[in-house]
């Protein structure tokens, strides 16, 4: 022990330990091996797991359930739908109800642009209707003259002015004829006319559309007296969905021409 103190007790004990290793190997070497010592190592129970059948009963509920948030899922997201298409029409609203009150809006502006003009005119007359009582006969005939220019002007102003009118309204028609026949082209390619068509029938179908060119609703407003007739001109509308071309429209040409659209189907008319 006071070599192992004074030393630290590190070189006794590594020789110390080398020893006792070497012993406990001499006596392993010696010492004999007895078949009894060997440990016998079994196979392995393997458990087979049988499946277990399900019961029916809860089977079914479990269908049920799934059905049930189906259904729930289809009636959210049809709400969602209807909460949409109403945002849309209260969107719509606005958008007419501000146009109203621009209408408006300009329409006071214009009169109080007119009544400042006839104010002025009025100022005007009334100073050249005390120049006149001091002038002589020429004067009085110059301001003849000038109310004949100033008439003459008024009256070219307005055939210009009926005139762009007219060229307008000349050129709308043709983009509406243009459109309108678009509409037409799409929706007679789907169209199938039914054996039981004759010449001389015609229902007539009225389109509800938006700018996107989307119909939002279809009916027919005369019928032929054929169901299967009439059927087929719905049938060939809603195929055609939608008329992208539409949204090339200027808003109020849609307005005035495509929100409410009607179209008159003969089975001669396709045939041509």
């Amino acid at each position: 022990m006071a070599l192992l103190l004074k030393f630290e007790g590190y070189p006794p004990a590594v020789i110390a330990s080398v020893l006792m290793h070497g012993c406990l190997f001499l006596f392993i070497l010696g010492r004999s091996i007895d078949p009894s010592d060997f440990v016998t190592i079994e196979d392995p129970v393997i458990v087979t797991a049988t499946a277990i059948d399900v019961n029916p009963q809860r089977l079914r509920r479990l269908e049920r359930i799934e059905q049930e948030r189906i259904a729930d899922q289809r009636r959210r997201e049809q709400n969602a739908r209807d909460v949409r298409a109403r945002e849309e029409r209260e969107a719509q609203q606005e958008r007419e109800r501000q146009q109203a009150r621009d209408r408006e809006e300009l329409q006071r502006q214009q009169d109080i642009a007119r009544q400042r003009v006839a104010d002025e005119e009025t100022q005007r007359q009334r100073q050249a209707e005390e120049a006149r009582s001091r002038a002589t006969e020429e004067a009085r005939l110059r301001e003849q003259q000038r109310l004949a220019q100033q008439q003459a002007e008024r009256d070219a102003a307005t055939r210009v002015t009926q005139e762009a009118q007219a060229n307008q309204i000349a050129s709308e028609n043709l983009i509406v004829a243009e459109y309108a026949g678009i509409i037409r082209k799409i929706i007679s390619q789907n169209w199938q006319i039914p054996p039981s068509a004759r010449n001389g029938m015609s229902a007539v179908v009225r389109l509800q559309l938006v700018p996107t060119g989307e119909m939002v609703a279809v009916n027919i407003v005369q019928p032929s007296g054929d169901d299967v007739f009439d059927r087929s001109v719905l049938q060939a509308v809603e195929r055609a969905d939608r008329f992208p071309e539409l949204q090339d429209l200027d808003n109020a040409v849609f307005e005035r021409n495509f929100r409410t659209f009607t179209l008159v189907f003969r089975p001669e008319d396709l045939l041509r």
